[in-house]
């Protein structure tokens, strides 16, 4: 996709027909210009975005975009405010409403806010963002209906009102003009009203438009962008990390034409899925420690020593050397909740090795090796040797009493004495 623009409110659908080369998206929300960005499009847009009630479109998003060479254009609305928060490093911002918050003659966000209907009634205005009762209120004097005191009035009462009850005749209930000039400005906004919101937002497409003529020439990040802490640990990361690269779908079709093998894998993710939101709701997400140590073993476990072995494997399965650390958060947030729900768990495993027929099998194992004598078991640390290295074919644990706690066992006691019998089974069947 070429170009994705986030819009509401602020344009209509006619305006949007006009643009049938580009991918309008609904009100940008945190996390969502970071996944169209995933999708390498020639350029982004923000018009419209939500913040009441749902987190606003992070600044860093826009500048990963702008550091991937993604140019980002902002007008009208919550575009508005982040190009004039964010111009110095890129961001291009189109129209007067950027222009006067970039200036400062604009600082509060209710300027541009608005209560509207749902996307499937068009995204009815409900109310009158103030930046378009300042336009008005200018066209007015200019046209001689109103004189600067009364728009100034005018201006501060629509100011003083809640932006999701602003509305003209609001505004002029609360006024007190003179009756003619007050009859001349109703009878004017008929047809005089200034939807500025909507005139920017129109730049925006006209300048995206001729960004693709002239090639689409790469944004030039003037930074150095940083994987804070906060970034990294971002849960939209986990949501739009894997689903933008081209091949993905392909992938996921490849996969399916293995039947069982899909349906195993989505039950994977969905409980992978499951247990990080529950991890969060239960307060056991994992702590820096945790996760440290889990980057630690999964680096371990695909032989990534080297950070540009992590960077190759990462850029091997379509992902930023960065996300291996998401993924070992996700794989350490699962584990520590299975750590504290593993008895509550014991009856649901039972039931999964009854539904894959492996029941019967360990049933029939077990029973013969609690029947052995453990005569002959090796000293402990060659018995220990011998179940690692030979038998499970890796290392030692450098713990063995955290190795066994994550087994659900209550510490290692139970793991070596089953160990032993373990042993005497092998000698049996050597």
């Amino acid at each position: 996709m070429s170009v994705i623009v986030f819009a509401g409110p602020s344009i209509s659908e006619a305006d949007r027909a006009a643009f049938p080369e580009f991918r309008f998206l609904p009100p940008v929300r945190q996390g969502e210009l970071y996944a169209a960005a995933r999708s390498a499009p020639k350029a982004i847009g923000i018009i419209d975005g939500y913040f009441d009630g749902v987190p606003a479109v992070w600044h860093k998003e826009v500048l990963w975009a702008l550091s991937e060479g993604i140019a980002v254009f902002g007008a009208a609305s919550m575009g508005a405010l982040r190009a004039a928060e964010l111009h110095p490093f890129g961001m291009t911002g189109i129209g007067r409403i950027f222009e006067d918050f970039r200036d400062g003659r604009l600082t509060d966000d209710d300027e541009v806010a608005l209560q509207h209907g749902p996307a499937e009634a068009g995204y009815l205005a409900l109310s009158e963002p103030m930046v378009n009762v300042r336009a008005t209120l200018t066209r007015a004097v200019t046209d001689g209906v109103l004189d600067a005191d009364s728009a100034e009035n005018l201006a501060r009462i629509a100011k003083s009102q809640f932006y999701q009850q602003r509305n003209w005749p609001g505004i002029l209930a609360k006024a007190d003009l003179p009756p003619p000039q007050n009859d001349a400005f109703r009878t004017w906004l008929r047809q005089g009203k200034v939807d500025q919101k909507r005139e920017d937002a129109r730049a925006l497409l006209q300048a995206m438009t001729d960004h693709l003529q002239q090639g689409a020439p790469r944004a030039i990040a003037n930074f150095a962008f940083e994987r804070t802490e906060a970034w990294l640990n971002a849960p939209w990361h986990a949501q739009h990390g894997g689903t933008a690269d081209p091949d993905d779908a392909l992938i996921l079709d490849e996969l399916r034409l293995d039947g069982d093998a899909y349906l195993q894998t989505r039950r994977a993710a969905l409980l992978q899925s499951l247990a990080s939101q529950s991890a969060q709701v239960m307060g056991l997400e994992p702590q820096p420690d945790e996760i440290t140590a889990s980057v630690a073993s999964f680096r371990r476990g695909r032989g990534l020593f080297r950070q540009q072995q992590v960077e190759n494997w990462a850029t091997e399965n379509g992902l930023e050397g960065h996300e291996v650390r998401r993924l070992a958060t996700g794989h350490a947030a699962s584990g520590k909740l299975a750590r504290h729900q593993d008895e509550a768990l014991q009856g649901a495993i039972l039931d999964v090795l009854r539904l894959d027929g492996r029941y019967p099998v360990l049933r029939d194992r077990a029973r013969v090796r609690a029947g052995l004598t453990k005569s002959g078991t090796p000293p402990l640390p060659l018995l220990v040797a011998w179940y690692f290295e030979s038998r499970l074919g890796r290392p030692v644990p450098e713990d063995i009493d955290a190795y066994a706690r994550e087994l659900g066992f209550s510490g290692q006691a139970r793991l070596l004495d089953l160990l032993a019998g373990e042993f005497a089974l092998a000698a049996r069947t050597d």
